[in-house]
């Protein structure tokens, strides 16, 4: 059970909707404040995903262009037309991608094909957990994905991490140079609404242009794992899955065994820093940005005080007009959790397993944490830093917080990957000795 139950509900958690057809703007303290580095063309949380599905283009996983086309059929607030928008775009860059295949122009259909990857993913992050669309749209994500992996030189390998009872998850490796070189090699692990392609331009990327191998994985609860094994939900335990990760990386010629680093985004700046406690073959971790208490993060986002108890009957105090909460509420990430029949305070009981109170002396590898401006306000920010400091136990441990003023405010910096990457593998090369 969570710790933070009981009754009460602070004033901010009721919110409300202009009697116009545009919403009024929402109050977004944690993750999604808007600051000037963002796209600012949404009043609601649809913007936050908007810059999101924007900062792909870093490396080729959207484009301007095509984005700000999509946002002109999007109703703000209106999750059916954020998906039907999507969808239409979906449909019309992956046609692209193949015609471009058909006539021979394998550069011209790779790229198209990771921007179609981008776009059916983006019609999935609004969906509800009943919409058949959530399940087809990921799979022509991952279809598209796969398309273009066989088009780079050398392709992007799809593999399976043997895990329990003869399951398996899933994973891509990218190499960072040369067969037969032993090189760094960096995990990716994604958070609770991304699909494991999408992860490609958050991380790996960047890592074969530096040198280091790649492989971005997920773990139950995540969306491909999910839809393989939809009996397996998100386990607090994060070291048990990803302990079988670092079986199977090891197993790997190309790998050097001593430069293995793990990092992991949003949802996944909890799972990175709770396997480094336990797992001691890691050689750094990477939080963007740690998450300790996820029901804490939860509450926040849909408005309500972490530190006061909740009541029982949220559904019918919470403002589901509010887009922030409805996605917490009504999205796919319950139903992964393993809470899709219970009540959202039930849900969110749950979710006070997901802590890692009582572990931060435990890891004692070097930490790096990226966090966006964004994601905190000032005094926040401050409380942040001082949690943040209990799991920082080695000398070459490091916080970064992405300034509006450069431009990487957002939540795991996603408007910035350039300097997101730029940042996290600087500090990864002194650390484990290597040259870009």
């Amino acid at each position: 059970m969570g710790k933070n139950t009981g009754s009460g509900i602070p004033g901010s958690a009721k919110q409300t909707m202009s009697s116009k057809a545009e919403p009024t703007e929402e109050k977004q303290e944690v993750m999604f404040r808007r600051t000037a580095g963002q796209a600012n063309r949404f009043k609601t949380y649809f913007d936050a995903y908007f810059t999101r599905v924007l900062g792909r283009g870093n490396y080729g996983g959207s484009a301007v262009g095509e984005c700000y086309e999509t946002a002109s059929r999007i109703v703000d607030g209106n999750f059916g037309s954020f998906t039907d928008a999507w969808e239409v775009t979906a449909k019309r860059v992956e046609e692209i991608g193949w015609d471009c295949l058909r006539k021979g122009h394998k550069v011209s259909a790779r790229d198209a094909f990771l921007r179609a990857t981008t776009y059916w993913g983006a019609t999935t992050n609004y969906a509800s957990a009943t919409d058949p669309r959530l399940r087809s749209s990921y799979e022509k994500e991952r279809a598209c994905f796969r398309e273009a992996a066989k088009l780079f030189d050398p392709q992007i390998e799809i593999v399976n991490v043997p895990y329990e009872n003869g399951r398996t998850l899933p994973g891509y490796f990218i190499p960072g140079g040369p067969a037969g070189e032993k090189r760094p090699t960096v995990l990716v692990l994604g958070g609770g609404d991304s699909a494991l392609e999408e992860l490609y331009g958050v991380v790996p990327a960047g890592a074969q242009r530096r040198g280091y191998n790649s492989l971005m994985f997920e773990v139950p609860g995540q969306k491909a794992m999910f839809f393989d094994h939809p009996d397996l939900f998100f386990r607090p335990d994060a070291e048990v899955p990803i302990g079988y990760v670092m079986d199977y990386i090891l197993s790997r010629p190309e790998v050097d065994p001593t430069r293995i680093v793990l990092i992991g985004a949003s949802f996944g700046g909890y799972f990175a820093p709770r396997a480094a406690a336990f797992e001691r073959r890691l050689a750094a971790v990477i939080a963007l940005p740690l998450f300790r208490d996820i029901q804490a993060g939860f509450l926040e986002v849909i408005g309500l005080d972490p530190a006061k108890p909740y009541p029982r009957d949220l559904e019918s105090q919470l403002d589901m007009s509010n887009t922030a909460v409805r996605t917490l509420a009504e999205s796919d990430v319950r139903m992964r959790c393993g809470y899709a029949k219970s009540t959202i305070a039930e849900f969110l009981d749950g979710m006070g397993e997901f802590t890692l109170a009582g572990l931060e002396q435990r890891i004692t590898c070097p930490l790096l944490i990226i966090a966006g401006e964004s994601e905190y306000d000032a005094v926040r920010m401050e409380k942040e830093k001082i949690q943040w400091q209990k799991v920082m136990n080695n000398p070459k441990s490091r916080i970064k917080i992405g300034k509006t003023g450069e431009g990487g405010e957002g939540h795991s910096m996603i408007n910035n990957l350039l300097l997101k990457n730029q940042i996290e593998f600087d500090w990864l090369d002194e650390v484990l000795g290597w040259k870009s």
